[in-house]
């Protein structure tokens, strides 16, 4: 019987035993000392020091600080401004000095994250479309050589293969939350629950394959970095991000909901042989990976039924397929096929990875150099669309690694044909289309274009844009600043609707793709649905800003009109200005006795601007709303009143060249 229980306890795994909340307590305070503050320190030429606060960093081994890799990213890329220290406290002297040279990230972050950008699922709501998924950060761990300075005592960790958190148990991670908390980054101990155990796909596995602690408490910026500590005192992963609601003004709010990298991806980096570690992983996350994309033969053929429905084919079916094929792409060997174009017809060459690898297509005349078409874009899904020709052609397409590929790669490939037949989109009324234009990436710099309209409410407007190259396209929508629609789905045909509740600035941006040659056309409409139609304010091929007075008061005149109408009420213009807004103006105006005095101002271009009323030293009336067109009324008086107007915006290397001002009285 105790030759039984002895080899029991040799094959079971070794837990630690849970310590008293007194003893716990003792823990948390001496592992605080083995927690630091990383940044950089500047010397200015006119005063002290200055200490930049980057993120947490905590003793793995002698001489060495564990973190995130995005914080190390911050510290390299901060590196050549001052020097890299390691402090306690804001304030502490007894820094630790940490090596540029030293820092060691995780090979699964640049590459597997890069992929994870790409990442096309289906729609929850609507499995017939696809959308693209947010992912917690692969692999976010680092590690600090310490160049100078004596650390404190390495913090115990925990092995996984015998100890795991169980689902609601308390953790603990010590760091230094400071964004949004008052005073000076702090060293805290703060309370939380783990929730959920999973891989870095949200997928439930294994505790083996688990590497994304999920967990519950509250996250803010600083905290990055920060270890994890289970009941028995051991780090049991690092905080690496956190769930925030985003406030109008830019600041984030963390709701609760927490994640953290398991530690033993942090103490791989601890070993020489830390890159093959990784490669043992990486063929079984591009297997997990393949399983969460939409099928290759599906979201092809969605891609190519998108483009001939732009050119009037709304059905593709076995006649308009002229093969279905796979290649495999490997570092070293492109894969290519061959194909015939008679005339008259439209083609496409759609590609898929199945594991996600970004990979780039050509096309281009068999048995030349000429090139026909390209996708270079960093994607998993090249597409080119080329044609009508009017002689038959001979071509060849080529699939390309266009990453460091993890293995070999297999990919799917479908050519399309089909007769374009006229565009949907022309068979519409051409008295509703207000907008219509082509613009050409200028640059491989250049990937946005805008343009603004003056919209009345009640208009019901459609956008669409068409790269007749097959590139990835985005198109958004907002009305005073605020993005009301957006078509961000991966296709060459993004198209909008969207309607106008009030009269409102309205601008349209157009996003192209980084792997766009410079030349590369798109094409864009703009189609009135119902309501009135609106103005075209700039256009993106033009310099903004060139307003005649007469055409700036016309706008002001198309917003003003109708709530002037609906209120039944009738103004005097007692003054117009038209000003060139640096940062703040101000203008001294009499309003009579017994009159409403009503301020308002445009920017014809869509800026954010505001404006205040004053009177005797005290604020009657503010807009700070963000919008283009603020607007102030003081009731009437029985004496008179001098009154001072403002109008600013917040941003100081920003000029507005244009902004018209009009004070009016309302008897």
């Amino acid at each position: 019987m105790l030759h039984a229980l002895l080899a029991l306890a040799f094959l079971s795994p070794a837990t630690p035993p849970q310590k008293s909340d007194a003893e716990y307590a003792r823990v948390l305070e001496r592992s605080l000392d083995s927690v630091y503050m990383l940044g950089i320190v500047r010397r200015s030429q006119a005063g002290p020091e200055a200490f930049e606060f980057l993120g947490t960093g905590w003793v793995i081994a002698d001489g060495k600080l564990a973190t995130n890799a995005h914080v190390a990213e911050a510290l390299l890329a901060k590196a050549h401004e001052g020097r890299l220290a390691a402090k306690r406290s804001w304030s502490d002297r007894d820094e630790l000095a940490l090596h540029a040279d030293g820092i060691r990230i995780h090979p699964a972050y640049a590459p597997w994250n890069a992929r994870l950008k790409r990442v096309v699922v289906r729609a929850e709501s609507d499995p017939g479309s696809a959308r693209s998924m947010n992912f917690i950060p692969i692999a976010d761990v680092a590690i600090c050589d310490v160049k100078s300075g004596s650390t404190a005592l390495p913090l115990p960790v925990a092995d996984p293969a015998n100890v795991q958190p169980a689902l609601s148990e308390p953790v603990v991670y010590l760091g230094f939350p400071h964004e949004n908390i008052s005073g000076f980054p702090t060293a805290h101990a703060v309370p939380g629950h783990v929730t959920a155990k999973t891989d870095f796909f949200f997928q439930r596995s294994p505790w083996a394959e688990s590497y994304l602690i999920h967990w519950c408490g509250p996250v803010v910026g600083g905290a990055s970095g920060s270890p994890m500590l289970n009941r028995s005192g051991q780090v049991i992963g690092l905080i690496s991000a956190a769930e925030n609601n985003l406030s109008m003004n830019g600041e984030r709010t963390s709701f609760g909901f927490a994640y953290g990298q398991r530690v033993d991806l942090a103490r791989e980096l601890l070993r020489d042989d830390f890159v093959a570690v990784q490669r043992a992983r990486d063929q079984s996350w591009s297997r997990r990976i393949a399983g969460l994309l939409i099928p290759p033969d599906e979201f092809l053929a969605q891609a190519a039924l998108a483009r001939s429905s732009e050119d009037g084919v709304p059905t593709l079916d076995a006649s308009n397929t002229v093969l279905r094929s796979s290649l495999r792409v490997s570092q070293q060997r492109p894969g290519s096929l061959q194909a015939e174009l008679e005339p008259g017809y439209r083609y496409g060459f759609l590609a898929a990875a199945t594991d996600g690898s970004d990979i780039d297509s050509r096309v281009s005349v068999d048995g030349t150099d000429l090139i026909l078409g390209e996708d270079i874009e960093a994607d998993y899904y090249p597409i080119v669309w080329l044609g009508p020709y009017e002689e038959p052609l001979s071509v060849r397409l080529d699939l390309a690694a266009a990453e460091l590929l993890l293995g070999e790669t297999d990919c799917t490939v479908h050519v399309y044909r089909y007769e374009p037949q006229l565009s949907a989109f022309a068979r519409l009324d051409e008295d509703r289309t207000f907008f219509r234009t082509q613009v050409a990436l200028a640059s491989l710099e250049d990937s946005v274009a805008s343009w603004r309209f003056a919209v009345q409410p009640g208009a019901s407007l459609m956008f669409s844009a068409s790269s007749p190259d097959g590139y990835d396209i985005d198109l958004f929508a907002s009305l005073d600043g605020a993005i009301v629609a957006s078509d961000e789905t991966p296709d060459a045909v993004p198209v909008l609707f969207l309607e106008s509740p009030h009269a409102a600035t309205l601008e349209l941006r157009l996003r192209m793709p980084q792997g766009m040659p410079p030349g590369a056309q798109v094409e864009l409409r703009g189609l009135l649905l119902e309501g009135p139609k609106p103005r075209v304010l700039s256009d993106a091929r033009q310099p903004a800003g060139a307003f005649t007075p007469e055409e700036l008061s016309m706008l002001l005149d198309e917003l003003l009109d109708p709530v002037w109408e609906a209120a039944g009420i009738v103004g005097t213009t007692r003054m117009e200005r038209i000003v060139e807004l640096e940062l703040t103006t101000e203008f001294v105006l009499d309003v009579p006795a017994g009159s409403m005095g009503v301020f308002t101002a445009l920017a014809p271009l869509g800026d954010d601007i505001d404006l205040q009323v004053e009177l005797d030293g005290e604020i009657v009336f503010e807009d700070s709303e963000p919008d283009a067109n603020p607007l102030g009324v003081i009731e009437a008086a029985t004496t008179p009143q001098r009154v001072t107007v403002r109008l600013w915006h917040y941003d100081p290397e920003t000029k507005i060249p244009q902004v018209i001002f009009r004070y009016c009285v309302i008897d």
